[in-house]
Parts: C-alpha cells; sequence; structure tokens
C-alpha cells in the first residue's frame, strides 16, 4: 500500500484520512501534529472505523521517525484557520512560515514523492513548495478550484433536479476571491440567464465565507476534494481535476509560472499533463488576471527566495 503521511490532526486532517478509510482507497496512512495529545485521540478514533474499510491502516508519527523518507504522498493541511471576515490571502504570512517550517522538519524526503497541498491560501503555497521542495514541479500539487468546482456542480444539480453525476464545468482561477465560473465548460446551462449564473456564481465565491460564519471553518468539501486527488494518484486514474499547478499553453508570464486552477491529468506520477483550454476571449481574460494577482501576492510573500 501506498504511505501517505497527512500532516495536521485537526478537522481537515482528520476527516481526509476518514474519507480515505470510508472511500477505500487503500493506503497506509501517518498523522502527524506538534500537538501529540490531538494526533493520538484522532488516531484511535480514527482506528475506530478500521473494521469498516480492508484495505486502509493508520497510525501515528513524528518528525523524528525514520519511516518519514519512506512517505509516498505527503499532504500538508497544518495552518493557520481562517477567521471570520477574514480573506485566504490575509493567512499567507502565516502559512508561508508554517510550510517553511514543516519543509525543514520533513528534510530530506524521497525523490519520487508527491506533496498535496491543502492549507490556504493553497494556489501561493504551492508556488512557495516549488521553492522549498527540492522534487519535480509536477509532483507538487494544490488541491486548486476543485472544491469550487464541486461547491458549482451541486448548485447546477439542485436548480436542474439532476443527478450531480451528469454535471460538468469547472470553476477556474485562484481559490479565493479572483475565481471564477467557466461557464463555456458547464452544463448543462443553457436555460440559465445571466442573472441565475450570476447568483451562483457569486454563492460559489462566498460559501467559505457562510460556513466559517457559521461554524468556524470549513472541512468536509475539502476533505473530500483532497481524498479524490488522493485516489486518483494512488490508483493511477488519469483524471482530470482542477488543481493548482502552472498552464503552459500560453505566453502569458505569470499563467505560465503560478499555480493556479485548471484542469490537470493525475496519476501515480502528480500531474500528468494540463490539456489546453478550450476558453471564451472574457474567461482567458480572467484567468490571466488571476495569474497575475497571484503572482503579485507571491512577489510580496517573504518567504519566496528561499
Amino acid at each position: 500500500m501506498k504511505k501517505v503521511l497527512v500532516i495536521g490532526a485537526g478537522n481537515v486532517g482528520a476527516h481526509i484520512i476518514h474519507h480515505g478509510i470510508t472511500k477505500e482507497v487503500g493506503a497506509e496512512f501517518f498523522l502527524l501534529d506538534i500537538n501529540q495529545e490531538l494526533e493520538k485521540a484522532q488516531v484511535l478514533d480514527l482506528k475506530d472505523t478500521l473494521l469498516f474499510s480492508q484495505h486502509t491502516q493508520i497510525q501515528g508519527i513524528d518528525f523524528n521517525d525514520p519511516r518519514i523518507v519512506e512517505m509516498d504522498i505527503v499532504v500538508i493541511t497544518a495552518g493557520a484557520n481562517q477567521a471570520p471576515g477574514e480573506t485566504r490571502c490575509d493567512l499567507l504570512n502565516k502559512n508561508s512560515k508554517i510550510l517553511k517550517s514543516i519543509a525543514d522538519k520533513l528534510n530530506p524526503i524521497k525523490s519520487s514523492a508527491i506533496i498535496l497541498l491543502v492549507t490556504n491560501p493553497v494556489d501561493i503555497l504551492t508556488h512557495l513548495a516549488y521553492q522549498i521542495f527540492n522534487i519535480p514541479q509536477e509532483r507538487i500539487i494544490g488541491t486548486g478550484t476543485l472544491l469550487d468546482s464541486a461547491r458549482l456542480r451541486w448548485r447546477i444539480a439542485e436548480h436542474f433536479d439532476v443527478n450531480i453525476k451528469n454535471v460538468h464545468g469547472y470553476v477556474l482561477g485562484e481559490h479565493g476571491d479572483s475565481e471564477f465560473v467557466a461557464w463555456s465548460t458547464v452544463k448543462p446551462c443553457e436555460e440559465l440567464g445571466s442573472d441565475k449564473k450570476e447568483e451562483i456564481e457569486e454563492s460559489v465565491k462566498t460559501a467559505a465565507y457562510e460556513i466559517i460564519a457559521g461554524k468556524g471553518a470549513t472541512y468536509f468539501g475539502i476533505s473530500g476534494a483532497t481524498t479524490k486527488i488522493l485516489n486518483a494518484i494512488i490508483h493511477n486514474t488519469h483524471e482530470i481535476l482542477p488543481v493548482s499547478t502552472v498552464y503552459p499553453h500560453t505566453d502569458h508570464k505569470e499563467l505560465r509560472h503560478t499555480p493556479i486552477g485548471v484542469p490537470a491529468v493525475i496519476g501515480k506520477d502528480g500531474i500528468i499533463q494540463v490539456p489546453k483550454l478550450d476558453l471564451s476571449e472574457e474567461e482567458m481574460n480572467k484567468l490571466e488576471l488571476s495569474a497575475k494577482k497571484l503572482s503579485e501576492l507571491y512577489g510580496s510573500c517573504p518567504l519566496k527566495s528561499v
């Protein structure tokens, strides 16, 4: 079984492992947190679900354990929580320092490992991870706009009263305020007027703020999205998922060099390829503007040159 290290034993990290167990992803999970009491409690609670999965294991671990170098996939969820009224970009200074600290403690990791970034702001931290970890960029993946696309698809499914599996389409760009619905990719949407499209897009954009205001954090959706990516890696499914990576099919400088939510083929080696997008001119402009915003934010990161 693949060895998957999840760093961060909070709600997101624990739910990722719980999804992995119930979805039978077939991995040996290791949970790590500086709060060892929390880590131990989460591991014990998760072990209580192992009877219901035939191909998954879970145990705790720390940074000093020699098995760290054996990890096939490292999922990073550790970081400061997004407070009510705080944007993902407000988290940058705090969570970039946490990421650098984690990377220092992980060193070395095996060259074939895949790093999966979940902590926000995920696009910028994915960019920073390119500099911190000495592995190819295609083996460093952010969760991107997969969660946002899931938020879009259930809203479309409810509106048309159809099975969500029959709804297609992407939210692209930053996992944050400059993201947008690429309506040219959405099906069905023929009967949606401009007002309804605007309403749906706004509700997708602000969903996290509403959830955080109500219960303090989001974790069910992002955990499901992360498990979807893990499954694609572990089982080499070559699924196309909108994740944080660079987009090579352009002369636009920021878009070529800035990780951003775009569809990518995911398999056992990480990002297998990034298909060329067939977007409208307006949508491509939005993607470029989102990449420019992320590039400027990354340029303000004090750890960008590490």
